[in-house]
């Protein structure tokens, strides 16, 4: 933690974490395992997996993945903390 930040006293804090958190993970999974780079039922995919699929060539699929779930741990504990007011 930082200097500046300290852990919130509001327990909707956490729930919003554990809600961030969440879909991150469940992002992570859907990248592990493949099945966001898959065309639809058009025969079409989606910029975003393109996009997706851009990094996972530099990254691989699971540091990608990886990748998805360190953001998500990083946006929950940004959501968890708040910041000080310096005296």
């Amino acid at each position: 933690m930082t200097k500046t930040a300290i852990i919130s006293k509001n327990p909707l804090h956490y729930v919003y974490a554990l809600i961030w958190l969440s879909l991150f993970t469940a992002m992570a999974v859907y990248i592990f395992t493949g099945k966001a780079f898959l065309p639809d039922a058009n025969n079409k995919i989606s910029v975003v997996a393109i996009l997706i699929a851009w990094v996972a060539e530099y990254l691989t699929q699971t540091g990608t993945g990886i990748l998805v779930l360190l953001i998500g741990l990083f946006v929950a504990y940004k959501t968890i903390t708040v910041n000080q007011k310096q005296s």
